[in-house]
């Protein structure tokens, strides 16, 4: 039996308890909410650990706990998915591919000389034939 000292601190135990699993489970909402727009990373570990914070001394997990863990491990792993995919996969059409290869040669040349214009542009001509000679010496001299 408990006695009128100890009831109500297991009381605010058990409602500090359910608020950890309830802010777990709105994190992993937001964390799958957000993987196209945010850094859902940070959201998925705070609502992981707040889950496991939740279950405290007891055996298991509450059920907003459990279901904020699985949607953060979900929202976790989908965003880790998605970044390793956006970055091997241009790398791998860059390698295999030579129409995607020649495409961002030539994007990368017009913007290179798009750069070349506005600084002559904002500079002047004399800056940038200093500016070339600059680095054309540096060249040489290696």
């Amino acid at each position: 039996m408990y006695t009128n000292e100890t009831e109500p601190q297991f009381n605010n135990k058990e409602r500090a308890a359910d608020r950890l699993a309830t802010a777990s489970m709105v994190l992993g909402i937001i964390s799958l909410v957000s993987i196209l727009c945010c850094c859902p990373f940070v959201f998925s570990a705070i609502g992981i650990v707040l889950a496991l914070l939740s279950k405290g001394a007891e055996e298991k997990l509450r059920p907003r706990a459990k279901t904020g863990l699985i949607l953060s491990i979900t929202g976790m792993v989908v965003s880790l998915v998605l970044v390793i995919f956006s970055v091997v996969f241009p790398i791998v059409m860059y390698k295999t591919n030579p129409e995607f290869r020649n495409n961002l040669d030539q994007q990368m040349i017009r913007s290179l000389e798009q750069d070349e214009q506005l600084f002559r542009q904002l500079y002047g001509d004399d800056v940038y034939e200093q500016m070339e000679q600059l680095f054309k010496g540096g060249e040489e001299s290696l």
